[in-house]
């Protein structure tokens, strides 16, 4: 069982993670002030992927991946809806495992709502993220 971040590394590492855990993702709410003044975590992290990609201290690891719902979709009335008691959102999105800890590694402060399984993700989404991990090599 997966308690916390470094158990989910330490399964990565021996190949023990069920394909149930391999497919979560957070759900990162996005206030309005965060979108108006361009506080976007999901830009900060691909900005800092691409300038790792000319640096050879740095390994492929795993794919990041984030969504967000579609505009027209009425999936993110639900999400608000279902978050609202945690604050008053305006975008979502959904980070894989990989992108959670590339925030952390990187010092990306997210705030994550909620942990839900890749089926319980909008079925009408876009991808806002999808890049190779760059995970710094340990020493």
């Amino acid at each position: 069982m997966i308690r916390g971040p470094s158990d989910l590394k330490d399964a990565a590492v021996r190949g023990t993670m069920s394909a149930a855990e391999d497919k979560m993702f957070s759900v990162v709410g996005l206030t309005l002030d965060e979108v108006s003044t361009g506080s976007l975590p999901h830009v900060h992290l691909a900005k800092t992927l691409d300038s790792r990609m000319t640096k050879s201290n740095f390994r492929y690891a795993e794919k990041i991946l984030v969504y967000t719902t579609v505009e027209t979709d009425t999936q993110g009335l639900v999400a608000r809806t279902k978050y609202r008691q945690q604050g008053q959102f305006l975008v979502f999105l959904y980070f894989n495992d990989a992108a959670v800890e590339a925030c952390k590694e990187i010092g990306i402060p997210l705030r994550i709502l909620d942990r839900i399984d890749e089926c319980e993700l909008p079925s009408r989404r876009t991808t806002v993220l999808e890049r190779p991990y760059l995970a710094p090599v340990s020493k």
